[in-house]
């Protein structure tokens, strides 16, 4: 069943559309705002203030955009609420090793796995000292998979912004993985 029609179940009161519509999203944007905040416990709280806010305005979606694209755009902007609440200046990017497991996969051998968590820990360590808009651009077209299109909409901006923003943040990423592996 597409979004759309889940969301069309949902507006006529179908109970389990509403949550099929919730467990398809909910880990990606758990994942998403849990990037933006480093915190566990406030990243509940704002996947909680994200669905509340989709399900009081569902009735106003339209489809001009994928749901996936309107859902993300609501979580940015509840994220960038709450760093203007706090007035924190600095975000960190961290994963955990069950996170780092997960990726890894449940069947690679043990070796593999050590292997692949040292680079990845590399990677996400190199991520954390990109700026924000950087890192949220990459999360967005690399994890979440988001087109240049869909990225310019959640993130409030053009298309030639995010392909340009795209490039700059890959080849600071690239140069700064390159300077720690050659020291």
């Amino acid at each position: 069943m597409t979004d759309e029609e889940l969301i069309h179940n949902i507006l006529s009161g179908d109970q389990h559309a509403i949550h099929e519509l919730h467990e398809r999203y909910v880990d990606r944007i758990f994942n998403y705002i849990y990037i933006q905040t480093n915190s566990y416990h406030d990243t509940e709280e704002l996947l909680q203030d994200v669905f509340l806010k989709a399900a009081n305005r569902l009735d106003r979606f339209k489809g001009h955009a994928s749901f996936k694209t309107w859902i993300f755009k609501i979580s940015r902007n509840i994220v960038i609420d709450y760093y203007r609440k706090r007035k924190k200046e600095q975000r960190s990017f961290t994963m955990d090793q069950d996170t780092m497991e997960g990726i890894a996969g449940e069947y690679e051998a043990a070796e593999t796995t050590v292997l692949r968590n040292i680079h990845m820990d590399e990677v996400f360590e190199t991520i954390e000292r990109l700026p924000d808009n950087y890192r949220m651009i990459l999360h967005l077209r690399f994890v979440e998979d988001f087109s240049i299109t869909e990225t310019a909409e959640i993130m409030g901006k053009t298309a030639l912004s995010i392909k340009s923003a795209q490039r700059r943040a890959r080849l600071a990423l690239h140069e700064k993985l390159n300077l720690e592996v050659s020291n």
